[in-house]
């Protein structure tokens, strides 16, 4: 009787003590849990609100502007977003512009992204000049200069000779374009760039007078120093 008493309250106690042991392990397991789910969701939070560069427009940037010129002319803005707010295809390196433009309208505020500068860079002539620059298209011949040489893009020195004198009229003009090819002749025509100021004096060297272009170095150049010859100085 007494053994059989001793082996049920044994047998109560072992029951009670693995159902203590079990609650244990479920409070345990359930703050384990707990844990993983908190450390996940602020993981999830901190990067939703991750600090994360962009690039923003400060102004109008309209449909097939260069990027090289949104760079250039600092139409942008680089700022942070939180993650959240960061649209698909934002541009964080303003070196992603090069070789690209604007495929729509940019409004003031919004994010560039890839879809927004998918086209290829545009080589129009407007699209080179900002401001008070102004493009002028002047004739050339193979006597003077060969078209054959210059491409869009290079900077030319421009002597003139007038009344025999030759003189530097403007040193390091950009081209702009070239866009007729070189006849039987070797003649055509480049497009420079110069201010709005300039353009009359231009015109006039142009109609009345002879021009001579000289090609610089695309690297390095030094400034070209204001130089003059007439009859007198070339046979001294």
């Amino acid at each position: 009787m007494s053994n059989t008493l001793t082996s049920k309250v044994s047998g109560r106690m072992s029951s009670r003590g693995w159902a203590l042991a079990l609650g244990i392990g479920a409070v345990a397991l359930a703050a384990i849990l707990l844990v993983v789910y908190l450390d996940r969701y602020r993981a999830r939070v901190g990067g939703e609100n991750a600090p994360t560069p962009v690039l923003q427009a400060n102004r109008l940037i309209p449909a097939g502007t260069p990027g090289t010129l949104v760079a250039s002319q600092s139409m942008y803005t680089s700022t942070t977003l939180p993650q959240k707010e960061v649209v698909v295809g934002a541009i964080a390196d303003p070196a992603y512009l090069s070789g690209r433009a604007a495929a729509t309208d940019i409004f003031p505020g919004a994010q560039l992204t890839a879809n927004s500068f998918a086209a290829s860079d545009t080589a129009s002539v407007d699209s080179q000049i900002t401001g008070t620059e102004r493009a002028i298209s002047i004739s050339i011949d193979n006597v003077h200069g060969s078209l054959s040489q210059v491409a869009a893009g290079d900077s030319v020195d421009i002597y003139i000779s007038v009344a025999g004198v030759v003189k530097l009229f403007r040193p390091n003009v950009k081209v702009l374009a070239v866009p007729s090819q070189p006849g039987p002749a070797g003649g055509g025509n480049l497009v420079l760039k110069m201010q709005t100021a300039e353009a009359a004096q231009f015109a006039f060297a142009a109609d009345n007078s002879q021009l001579y272009f000289v090609l610089r170095p695309i690297v390095g150049a030094k400034p070209t120093k204001p130089s003059q010859a007439n009859a007198s100085t070339v046979l001294r």
